[in-house]
């Protein structure tokens, strides 16, 4: 939990530097740290149970396994969410990887316990429009 609070924490503040142009002011982010403020707004998009917050970390491109567009990972993900699937959801980034090659980058493993249970994650980001969206979304354990 300590964890959790922690990234909220970081996150609140990376985004209020961006906001009032602390960050933008000196230089400019890598990709694997633009990469990293994605994956913690997904993040926080499920453990908040926050659709929204979730989806706008989503490509509109987006196809996998389990859903084969955006529309249907936001059904599936409101679904769980409805469902109680998603209580006391916590993501764990510490064994996470990022690989980036050719505008893609991929991260895993991302892991993700609730009460549920718990499944790792790995999701593959493209580049549009100058930012980073998760294209595809492979989870292990379902």
């Amino acid at each position: 939990m300590k964890k959790t609070v922690l990234m909220s924490v970081a996150v609140l503040s990376m985004t209020a530097m961006l906001v009032t142009g602390c960050v933008t002011s000196g230089p400019s982010l890598s990709d694997e740290e633009l990469v990293q403020l994605k994956v913690e707004q997904w993040s926080q998009g499920l453990i908040e149970n926050d659709l929204d917050k979730f989806l706008a970390t989503i490509s509109e491109s987006f196809s996998s396994r389990q859903a084969d567009d955006k529309a249907e990972l936001g059904g599936f993900i409101e679904e769980a969410i409805e469902a109680g699937y998603l209580e006391e959801a916590e993501v764990f980034l510490e064994d996470a990887q990022f690989t980036i090659e050719e505008g893609v980058c991929s991260v895993y493993p991302i892991d993700l316990m609730s009460s549920a249970g718990s499944v790792a994650i790995e999701l593959t980001f493209i580049q549009e429009k100058g930012d980073w969206f998760v294209a595809d979304m492979g989870i292990d354990g379902l």
